[in-house]
């Protein structure tokens, strides 16, 4: 079987999961909307080149969502063996994550982490459903789990924390239904109603790319809440088993619930529950051996993303001028960013810089001047430093001031 043949087998049982799932919670003539997207949106499959970030971080893309169609990447589909249930659950998580965003786009605009993460779960909710109603055999299934990566891990964590308290509510497949397939105002409305008029700041916030306090501000919502109305906790650890239930169709793991938990003491849960507690607590030491692996990685990446792009050895005369000039303006463009990567950049350049605004600033000023090309005059290039730089610059500009100052008849 070709590869789009492969595709289009998978992309029937993709929408037929779909409609089974949403056909519950959204009216007819959403669905109708719908099915008439999946007749006029092609899927196909294409080579999608790995996607690397400004600080070297190389992600290979499953899929991407484009006008006119769905592309799903040529590695996720060549190899996979559809017979196979896991291989197969894995394409098909792939497709329907790429056919939650073709759904909202049909009446909301890109909801940047927010959607990316309900896209995921509603994969998990439209496959793990389909396999306990569709099965004749439902003893030992486990759930069928996304696998995303650490970023959108991040994220997926606030929303599940979110989905949990909705789920004591009795709204978390309804919602779930209601962001993808519905009325995003209604979704929103529905969380204000639970958590308070506070919900609307994270929306907005998780919404845009200024995103990265929304895991403290979700945090906060939900200890607000608890400390209101509680919550079973005892009920975490039992959905969090390895069976698959009709209660059970999407992963509930949440280091941002768990954090939450543990800010809001022991004391705030009921007699029955505190014996839960504990486990939260040691969810969250491991989740921050986690975070603190994960931010030396990141460390460790960009240090030697530095280190290969802006080191001088080896080079001539116009290789070295060249790399300053990359190595000033990644300084500029990175120094007002607030994301965490570039927060580490900025802390890494110092290292080999310490005061890089200065010798930023003098470098510009000399090739304002014209005598940038000067700076590496009676340089040993086989063993220059960015220190050795410095000193050139200074002593150029010294010899500029002298001038100017002779020029305008001022003697000091």
């Amino acid at each position: 079987m070709d590869n789009q043949k492969k595709i289009n087998s998978v992309v029937k049982i993709a929408q037929s999961y779909i409609l089974l799932f949403l056909k519950e919670y959204i009216n007819p003539d959403e669905i109708t909307n719908i099915e008439h997207l999946f007749k006029s949106c092609p899927v196909v499959v294409e080579q999608l080149s790995i996607e690397n970030n400004e600080f070297g971080k190389s992600t290979q893309v499953g899929g991407i969502t484009e006008k006119e169609k769905i592309v799903i990447g040529l590695s996720d589909v060549d190899k996979v063996n559809i017979n196979n249930e896991y291989e197969l659950n894995k394409l098909l998580g792939t497709i329907i994550h790429e056919y939650a965003h073709k759904i909202r786009s049909l009446k909301n605009k890109y909801g940047e982490m927010l959607e990316e993460s309900f896209a995921s779960i509603f994969a998990e909710i439209c496959i793990n459903n389909a396999r306990l109603k569709l099965s004749n055999n439902e003893e030992n299934k486990e759930p069928f789990e996304m696998l995303t990566s650490v970023n959108y891990q991040k994220y997926e964590s606030q929303v599940r924390a979110i989905l949990y308290v909705l789920k004591q509510n009795g709204l978390d497949y309804k919602l779930i239904a209601e962001y993808i397939a519905g009325n995003q105002e209604k979704f929103k409305q529905s969380c204000v109603q639970i958590f308070g008029e506070d919900f609307n700041n994270y929306f907005n916030s998780i919404n845009s790319r200024d995103n990265d306090r929304t895991e403290q501000m979700i945090i906060e919502l939900i200890a607000n809440y608890i400390k209101q109305n509680g919550l079973n906790i005892s009920n975490y650890w039992k959905n969090n088993s390895n069976q698959l239930t009709q209660d059970n169709l999407y992963f509930k793991g949440s280091p941002t619930l768990s954090r939450v938990v543990v800010n809001c003491g022991i004391e705030s849960f009921k007699p029955e529950e505190q014996e839960f507690y504990k486990y939260f607590e040691s969810s969250v030491k491991v989740s921050n051996d986690n975070d603190s692996f994960i931010s030396q990685e990141k460390v460790d990446r960009i240090r030697q993303f530095i280190e290969t792009k802006y080191s001088l050895k080896d080079k001539s005369v116009d290789e070295i001028y060249d790399t300053i000039i990359d190595l000033c303006s990644a300084y500029i463009q990175y120094q007002n960013r607030d994301d965490e990567e570039s927060k580490i950049f900025i802390t890494e350049i110092k290292r080999i810089i310490p005061d890089i605004e200065s010798f930023k600033t003098k470098f510009i000023s000399l090739r304002v001047s014209g005598q940038d090309k000067n700076i590496f005059d009676n340089l040993d290039l086989a063993n220059i430093t960015y220190s050795d730089v410095m000193i050139n610059m200074n002593k150029l500009l010294q010899t500029k001031n002298t001038d100017n100052d002779e020029l305008g008849g001022i003697k000091r």
